[in-house]
């Protein structure tokens, strides 16, 4: 590499001296002078030892300072100061061939370029008489007569005016002289120059004359191109054996030097469909196929694919297949076909957009039927079927990997082109299926590979993307079992047909990405236009198939992660467990598609066995997945009881009776088995649900089921929706048996305070809504309401549960469209109760709290005119609530907390810490005492605004105490 660096350095040197000398001679007009020098820093590259890397930046420095004396010579021949025909003939007198030709190249395509902006574009008659400058004979890279005859000069002819040179003799005279360079290196990068300095100047023109037509610009880049890949190919076999690695990485380094020329031809104006099928293709794949070299024909065959146009290869795609099935063998063929198969992918997919945005553009309205772009008379899935299944059984060096690679291109080609064509796409996978069932069966190793497991989810995700306005349209694949007439050919397939059976093939962490996607699109779907799961089958196939690993324990994983246990006929792949909240977020998607199982015709019959359906899956999800997935169901199935008393069209009125009661018996029951699911999970949980491998049960336990309530609180919660919901439909029945349930989980289950406590306003303010329920029951209930609140704890608590339960003998009449009546008496009992409580609170803090509430609840009913609350005992409650606040105020000002006083070592630096019997602190105590006073003002600014509204109802007799702040009592 020193060497290397030395030689390139020494060059560059060279360069720039001799490029200085130059310039400066064309600056004075000393043309001789200047190609004198320019021939000198162009024998640099015919050096031999610089890498190809190293030579090309040689060949870029030295192409930079051409561009100089290619202007010069321009303005000199426009000018009339040279001739380009007399400087045509005196550059070959240069003794070594590689400076020789690169100046006849300069010149050449200068030449070319006059002749360009000479000839007219239109056909006419052109110019037949200059005739092109006699071409000396040369001796090879060894000549050395650097000798011109005496008189040869720049000047020694004089110009005409019709002085247009034939650029068909030019191009083909360039084109022979550049055979004497033979060196592959050298060869090649001597024609690329000749391809960049000419390729702007190549006669395009249609009509025949000396000057040339499209057809000789095309034969002149095939005849370079065919020059260049002998001389690539060539390559190969310079050197030393041992280096061949260093020559093959060498060789790919110069690849696009080759690839120029199919470039170029792809950018001729001129070139059509006919040329490129008679004359450019075939030439071309003649020259690849013949070489026999991989790295050659890997890479121009991928340069075809990519540069020509995709009309040229929907006409000619059976000529180019042909060509790769004569490859060699050693030719990564399966990438060369799936580069084709995504270039018309793509293009189909962008006639499609395009189709829409100009549809959108021209105002059309409705839907809008976009073409592919893929002529009608061109069946292209056909042929890239046959061309697979031919290369998977002419080629056993292919292995699942490549098969799977070239049918997840194939399967987006038919997606792209052909998306109503559901058997195309049923084709592809039920032939992955084979093979996989093959390759297992053979125990192929690649079957574990990561790019193979890759490839098969790439497979399978591509229809979910194709029909992610419409999952279900699985349904309709031919192998599908719905697609079956015959009961026993329907029993031996599944839903969804291959499908699902590739997919149940596939490793834990793939099926849980299916599973993800397709919920994820059914939502989208649902969000965007509404979308409907409408029938059993497809509950079915979502439910149980596509979405199966996120619902129920997987024999290869469960609900945190995959097993390490290898499983027969199933792929291992690399996985990692999940977490709780990894859980909690899959089971939240999961629930989320109870709300999109409406039938088509809304029918309330046909949405019960809907949601019956998914209540026979959720059931197999286990303990921790119940709590998830059950309470959004049941949501669905209390909304649907309510639509089943809105059906008003049955012949039999006792029908709907009928419905409504074993509707809500499906209901109790569905409570019933969550309730049987677990609060907790310690080390006696099942097995299944954690994975050993990673974290023992008893780690797990302090994150799991983080964020959710307790069974017996959503139970509760459930039976009280029901017991609601009942009420409305007029089941008295089923009303109290759910009420009743729910009284007896609080009674059991709900141990925590705070849990009581909201339990029993929960309880008391839905036995406030409900109106059916007998005399009796509700008696029944509201003692044990009355005595569970007195049994609370907390006299706080107690306090502010009495409150919740006095709502229980409140009724609306008129308002609820009943006529159960208000029980003033018993509201009067428990609101005296809870003042009682309050009263008798020694934190004054808490106590003026709990008086200010329930003043607050007096003020309530006696707004709704309860006659039991009367003016004098709210003034009394006011009285007692501005005691209770003033003093409160006076004892933070004037009386200090009797704690004992933090010790702290003499030699601690700093205040002492905070003591464990401190109490709270002065600010804490400031801030509670101001919300307390805050929410009394406001009680009492209510009571003012309707006294001074004159309100009706006795809002003048209540009598305001005026209050001294605090600040005065400071």
């Amino acid at each position: 590499m020193e060497d290397q660096g030395k030689a390139l350095e020494e060059a560059l040197n060279v360069v720039k001296v001799q490029a200085f000398h130059m310039k400066r001679c064309l600056d004075n007009n000393k043309l001789m002078d200047a190609l004198k020098h320019t021939s000198t820093m162009l024998s640099e590259l015919r050096t031999s030892s610089l890498t190809p890397k190293n030579y090309y930046e040689l060949y870029m420095a030295i192409f930079d300072e051409l561009r100089h004396l290619t202007t010069y010579l321009y303005d000199a021949h426009m000018s009339k100061r040279h001739h380009l025909s007399d400087l045509y003939e005196l550059v070959q007198y240069a003794g070594n061939i590689v400076p020789r030709l690169y100046l006849m190249i300069t010149v050449g395509s200068v030449y070319m370029r006059v002749s360009k902006e000479i000839i007219p574009s239109t056909p006419g008659t052109p110019n037949p008489n200059m005739p092109l400058p006699k071409v000396n004979g040369f001796k090879g890279e060894d000549g050395t007569d650097t000798t011109l005859p005496e008189g040869a000069g720049p000047n020694s002819k004089t110009m005409d005016d019709d002085d247009t040179p034939p650029i068909k003799e030019l191009m083909k005279d360039m084109l022979e002289m550049a055979r004497g360079v033979q060196h592959p290196t050298r060869g090649l990068f001597l024609r690329y120059y000749l391809s960049g300095m000419t390729r702007d100047y190549l006669p395009d023109y249609t009509f025949d004359g000396p000057h040339g037509t499209i057809r000789d610009s095309i034969h002149f880049i095939l005849q370079n191109f065919i020059e260049m890949n002998k001389l690539w190919v060539r390559l190969q076999h310079q050197g030393h054996s041992r280096e061949r690695d260093r020559r093959e990485q060498e060789r790919k380094e110069l690849r696009l030097l080759v690839g120029s020329n199919l470039v170029r031809l792809s950018q001729l104006d001129g070139l059509d469909l006919e040329m490129y099928k008679t004359s450019v293709l075939p030439n071309i794949l003649e020259e690849i196929v013949s070489c026999k070299d991989t790295i050659a024909q890997e890479y121009l065959m991928e340069v075809i694919i990519q540069v020509f146009h995709d009309d040229f290869h929907l006409r000619t795609l059976e000529n180019f297949l042909s060509a790769t099935a004569s490859l060699v063998r050693t030719v990564n063929v399966k990438q060369i076909v799936i580069s084709l198969i995504d270039r018309f992918s793509n293009y189909a997919a962008r006639a499609r957009d395009d189709a829409e945005s100009d549809a959108k553009e021209a105002g059309v309205n409705g839907e809008v039927k976009a073409s592919s772009g893929i002529p009608d008379d061109v069946q292209l899935f056909e042929v890239f079927w046959g061309q697979i299944t031919g290369l998977v059984t002419t080629r056993p060096e292919f292995t699942v990997q490549d098969i799977v690679a070239l049918l997840v291109s194939l399967c987006n080609l038919s997606l792209n082109c052909y998306p109503e064509r559901l058997d195309n796409v049923d084709k592809v996978l039920g032939f992955a299926k084979e093979r996989l069932l093959e390759a297992q069966k053979n125990n192929a190793p690649e079957l574990n590979n990561v790019q193979t497991i890759s490839s098969l989810l790439q497979l399978l995700l591509a229809p979910l993307s194709a029909y992610h306005n419409n999952i279900l349209t699985m349904l309709s694949f031919p192998s599908s079992s719905t697609q079956c007439i015959d009961l026993d050919e329907r029993a031996q397939r599944s839903l969804g047909g291959d499908y699902i059976d590739l997919l149940n093939m596939q490793p834990f962490s793939s099926r849980r990405q299916i599973a993800h996607t397709a919920a994820q699109a059914l939502l989208r779907a649902h969000s965007l236009s509404a979308y409907r799961v409408e029938s059993i089958d497809g509950v079915n196939l979502v439910l149980g198939e596509l979405c199966s690993v996120m619902i129920r324990d997987q024999i290869d994983g469960g609900l945190f992660g995959p097993s390490k246990t290898p499983i027969p006929g199933r792929i291992q792949g690399e996985e990692l467990p999940l977490d709780w909240e990894d859980v909690a977020e899959e089971q939240n998607l999961v629930v989320r598609l109870c709300h999109m199982l409406k039938s088509k015709d809304g029918n309330p019959d046909s949405d019960f066995q809907l949601l019956a359906t998914a209540r026979n899956h959720f059931g197999e999800g286990g303990d921790v997945r119940l709590r998830f997935t059950v309470p959004g169901l049941l949501v669905e199935l209390i909304k649907l009881a309510r639509k089943f008393k809105t059906m008003s069209s049955l012949d039999d009125p006792s029908q709907p009776v009928m419905k409504l009661e074993s509707h809500f018996r499906f209901i109790a029951a569905t409570i019933t088995g969550l309730f049987t699911a677990k609060d907790y999970y310690g080390e006696d949980a099942e097995v299944s649900i954690f994975r050993d491998e990673v974290a023992s049960a008893s780690t797990q336990r302090s994150t799991i089921g983080a964020g959710l309530l307790s069974v017996s609180e959503v139970a509760l919660r459930l039976n009280l929706q029901a017991a609601q919901a009942s009420d409305e439909c007029g089941l008295e029945d089923a009303a109290q048996g759910f009420l009743t349930e729910a009284f007896g989980i609080y009674e059991q289950y709900v141990s925590d305070s705070k849990s009581q406590l909201v339990a029993i306003r929960l309880l008391a303010g839905t036995m406030q809504k409900i109106t059916h329920l007998a005399d009796d029951a509700r008696e029944t209930l509201s003692v044990k309401m009355m005595v569970s609140a007195a049994r609370l704890i907390r006299r706080s608590e107690q306090c502010r549960a009495m409150l919740a339960v006095s709502h229980i003998f409140y009724t609306d009449a008129v308002a609820e469209g009943t006529s159960k009546k208000s029980d003033a008496e018993r509201i009067l009992e428990c609101i005296t109760r809870a003042l009682k409580i309050a009263e008798a609170l020694s934190d004054g803090g808490v106590k003026a709290e709990l008086l200010v509430e329930v003043l607050e609840k007096m003020l309530w009913f006696f707004e709704k005119k309860v006659s039991t609350i009367t003016p004098k005992a709210i003034t009394d409650l006011v009285e007692s609530a501005q005691t209770a606040i003033t003093l409160l105020s006076r004892s933070h000002s004037t009386n200090k907390p009797v704690f004992a006083v933090a010790y702290a070592p003499p030699n601690t630096p700093g205040k002492p810490s905070s003591h464990v019997f401190e109490g709270p602190d002065a600010a804490t105590l400031l801030a509670s005492q101001q919300v307390v006073n805050k929410h009394y003002q406001n009680v009492l600014s209510y009571v003012r605004l309707k006294k001074g509204l004159g309100a009706q109802g006795g809002w003048g007799e209540i009598h305001i105490v005026q209050q001294h702040s605090s600040e005065d009592d400071e």
